[in-house]
């Protein structure tokens, strides 16, 4: 492998699956949950969450446990592009899926006279949300230029 995963990026993808998996914080809320509307998962109502966090969890334990789970070989062009990006947007990914965990204390800690409907919580819970799907994108990015990289290199050695 040329490109060896170091461990700030192997949290960081663990965060942002996690933060993608596990509906907490604000974005959990009924009424952010109403305002970003349902997702494709939620079509099917228990297979398509379950099975998404399945899969997540199952993805973080390789991560986590089995080395060299994240390495690939050197990207050339567009998948380049994309790794770089994605890698970008995993760390990204990481910090919105922290800020989501602490946002509840965090804003009850910087909004000293908060409002009676909690206005302020629902607007933070829709921007978080928001903000999360950038850590799905990332993931795909990243996994994308994983894939175009394995496949350059078969390419190169190919019969």
């Amino acid at each position: 492998m040329e490109q060896i995963a170091p461990r700030s990026l192997k949290w960081a993808y663990a965060l942002t699956v996690l933060a993608a998996i596990l509906p907490v914080g604000l974005t959990s809320s009924g009424w952010v949950a109403l305002t970003i509307g349902a997702g494709p998962l939620q079509a099917i109502p228990v297979v398509g969450p379950l099975a998404f966090l399945v899969l997540g969890l199952y993805r973080i334990y390789l991560v986590v446990r089995v080395p060299g789970t994240l390495d690939s070989r050197r990207a050339m062009g567009v998948a380049r592009v994309c790794r770089v990006i994605g890698v970008f947007g995993l760390y990204f990914g990481a910090v919105i899926g922290v800020l989501n965990l602490s946002s509840r204390p965090l804003l009850r800690l910087l909004i000293s006279r908060p409002t009676e409907s909690g206005a302020e919580l629902y607007v933070a819970g829709v921007f978080l949300a928001l903000l999360g799907g950038v850590g799905l994108l990332a993931i795909v990015l990243f996994e994308f230029s994983r894939l175009q990289a394995f496949e350059q290199h078969a390419r190169e050695f190919a019969p």
